[in-house]
């Protein structure tokens, strides 16, 4: 049977069969012959069917890579997590000229999210995993960025300079397509921001600059100090001065999702100290958060029929302002290790309806990543009627409707839950 054939019956019964996409056919031919395309184990091969399928350009990029279907063939339970642990300790790309190495990079998140998607849209992963995977993808890709930032402009190394991480990256919540909030900090004075600005600049610059093999990530700078109008590079002293003396009340949700992750080894202790102060002032910010969070509805509304999962009522952000919100109100000694959403939920309240919600915010990013793999971008809306692709990846069988339908319910709950919260003025009315 031909590799061709292997794939069209892998597909057998779902929206996505048929004859293969020409790209998925020019793959099936030039790799039919190698050793890998003939020991694909069953649930690997589904996921390598569906995820090129429904991304028929991966499937252009990968023929020419005989080495991934090497990987791939040897997907299973635990793989993305040694594959994570291999790459970390690969910096062969820091020894390429510049050129070489940017190409490198965007090389590296290509494949490798291809590779995750095979994972998990064959069953063999779950979407956490994934999740987990992609943050570490893209830390080690930061790492290197700054690395080759710090070679080109002849620094011996990055000289107090440091990367936070913000958000679904300090919580390694990161899906298909995600960009990278960051902050940039200096250790010492005023008279080392030039340089570190220097650095940050080009560090920005390797990430997100066109190449031919596209671009490694977006990046955001709009949560450092001040915004837009903030400096690119703050000190240690100017920043934790900020948090503990100006930053508002969204601010600091912002900071309980900041991780140190590139550069310097003593931002973690700053950013340690601007979160014990924050902990410390237990007060509870709903009467802010709740007319915020209606105003972000009001400005990026979904578009009629678009289901909006993280902006829109009972979307992701719902979740997000709860779990940073319910540490602000009660405080803690310290943070989670990883800022996740979950783990700073649990953090703040307890109990079946804490579960239950998490259920549902778990629900809609699956549902996020899904659209994203399909669209090739970073979308956070679902078109209702053009969802029965994306249905059929959350789960096979389900049907546009269905999957709607599902959306609807766990949003309705994720709202009802923020709204008790909102009312009474107090995270505990999420506990028994």
């Amino acid at each position: 049977m031909s590799f061709a054939t292997r794939l069209e019956e892998a597909l057998a019964g779902s929206p996505f069969a048929g004859a293969l996409p020409p790209p998925v056919a020019s793959f099936a031919e030039r790799r039919g012959g190698d050793p890998a395309a003939s020991r694909l184990p069953d649930a690997v091969l589904r996921g390598l069917a569906r995820a090129l399928v429904t991304r028929p350009e991966v499937a252009g990029f990968v023929s020419h890579r005989p080495a991934w279907l090497e990987r791939v063939a040897e997907i299973s339970p635990g793989a993305l997590a040694r594959r994570a642990e291999a790459l970390a300790q690969d910096h062969a790309l820091l020894e390429l000229p510049l050129e070489d190495a940017l190409d490198a990079m965007r090389l590296r998140r290509r494949e490798e999210m291809a590779y995750a998607a095979c994972a998990v849209l064959g069953g063999i992963e779950p979407f956490e995993a994934v999740s987990d995977f992609l943050s570490r993808v893209a830390e080690g890709i930061l790492g290197d960025a700054l690395a080759l930032a710090l070679r080109e402009m002849r620094r011996a190394d990055a000289a107090g300079f440091a990367v936070l991480g913000m958000g679904k990256l300090a919580g390694r919540e990161l899906s298909y397509h995600s960009d990278l909030d960051l902050i940039f900090l200096v250790r010492g004075d005023a008279e080392q921001i030039d340089g570190a600005a220097r650095i940050g600049q080009r560090l920005i610059s390797y990430l997100t600059t066109m190449t031919g093999a596209g671009v490694a990530y977006e990046v955001d700078t709009r949560l450092r100090p001040s915004g837009r109008q903030g400096m690119l590079v703050t000190t240690y002293d100017a920043f934790l001065r900020y948090q503990t003396q100006e930053a508002r009340t969204w601010e600091h949700l912002a900071l309980l999702r900041a991780r140190d992750v590139a550069g310097d080894d003593q931002a973690g202790a700053l950013l340690a100290r601007a979160h014990a102060h924050v902990l410390a002032r237990g007060e509870a910010p709903w009467a802010e958060l709740a007319p915020l969070r209606q105003r972000v509805e009001l400005e990026r509304a979904a578009s009629p029929g678009c289901v909006a999962l993280k902006t829109g009522p009972g979307g992701l952000m719902d979740v997000d302002f709860l779990a940073g919100g319910g540490l602000l109100e009660r405080g803690a000694k310290a943070l989670p290790p990883l800022p996740a959403i979950p783990a700073l939920l649990r953090a703040a309240a307890r109990g079946p309806r804490v579960d239950a919600l998490l259920a549902d915010y778990r629900t809609l990013r699956i549902v996020e990543a899904r659209a994203r793999w399909l669209a090739g971008r970073g979308v956070d809306t679902l078109d209702a009627q053009a969802a029965g692709p994306v249905a059929e990846l959350v789960e096979p069988g389900l049907d546009a409707a269905g999957l709607v339908a599902r959306l609807d319910a766990a949003r309705g709950r994720i709202r009802a839950a923020f709204d008790a919260v909102v009312k009474a003025g107090t995270i505990e009315a999420l506990e028994p």
